[in-house]
């Protein structure tokens, strides 16, 4: 079933502020002269580009409600799709490299309300907050992380191997936090260009997984039940 739109006003965004995953690094003033003061809110509609691969990064960039996917170019011409969920942020290595254009393009799943906290906002605060840079460090361990774990399952002989083992790197804290039981709120074509794989091999992978028990598949759903088995799986 396809999400229903899910804009935010800047005042709705701000009287949920407190579940931010990074409010917790920021004090009240702080918040309120840097972030408060200068967040942007933008409304995207399901395929629109949230930036495109050449854009000048002009801040740092949070998803409300649903979920956009990043594609990043590899040198052999394929790419590779990382998801933002509902809460993600994103973008902030291009901030911390000077006179860095995006090479990536990032897409709206989903209908979502699109924060942009501006460049001088964002270093003032990594300038100011200790925590609020330890929380970045953190957030970007994390993301390569989940790239090596993408990159380990491109080594996968089998594709059922593969599939199963992108789709435990897709759940990460910060990044993706686990959805409510286990539902990914992403159609399974976007699900099989993460795991870059066919769709018809990617249905294939989900029945032989679905029999393992290790996640159950329903009308354009895909339900994760055992996010650990899926990360070990090998054959």
């Amino acid at each position: 079933m396809k999400p229903k739109a899910a804009f935010l006003s800047k005042d709705q965004v701000l009287g949920q502020w407190q579940h931010c995953m990074w409010a917790h690094t920021v004090g009240e003033a702080q918040a309120q002269e840097l972030v408060h003061a200068h967040l942007q809110v933008r409304h995207v509609h399901a395929g629109q580009y949230l930036w495109k691969a050449g854009d000048v990064p002009t801040g740092w960039t949070g998803v409300t409600r649903g979920a956009a996917k990043i594609c990043v170019p590899t040198p052999d011409g394929r790419s590779i799709t990382l998801c933002g969920y509902a809460g993600s942020w994103f973008g902030e290595t291009y901030l911390l490299r000077p006179h860095m254009a995006m090479d990536c393009d990032a897409i709206a799943l989903h209908d979502l309300t699109m924060l942009t906290l501006p460049a001088h906002a964002f270093h003032a605060l990594r300038q100011q907050s200790a925590t609020f840079s330890q929380f970045l460090l953190e957030l970007m361990a994390e993301r390569s992380h989940q790239l090596m774990r993408l990159l380990t399952a491109k080594q996968c002989l089998s594709v059922t191997g593969r599939v199963a083992q992108s789709l435990g790197s897709l759940i990460t804290p910060l990044n993706f936090p686990f959805p409510d039981a286990g539902l990914l709120n992403i159609t399974q074509s976007e699900l099989a260009d993460f795991c870059q794989v066919s769709r018809a091999r990617f249905n294939e992978a989900l029945l032989e997984l679905e029999k393992q028990d290790l996640l159950e598949v329903g009308y354009r759903t895909v339900r994760l039940k055992d996010i650990e088995g899926l990360r070990r799986y090998e054959y």
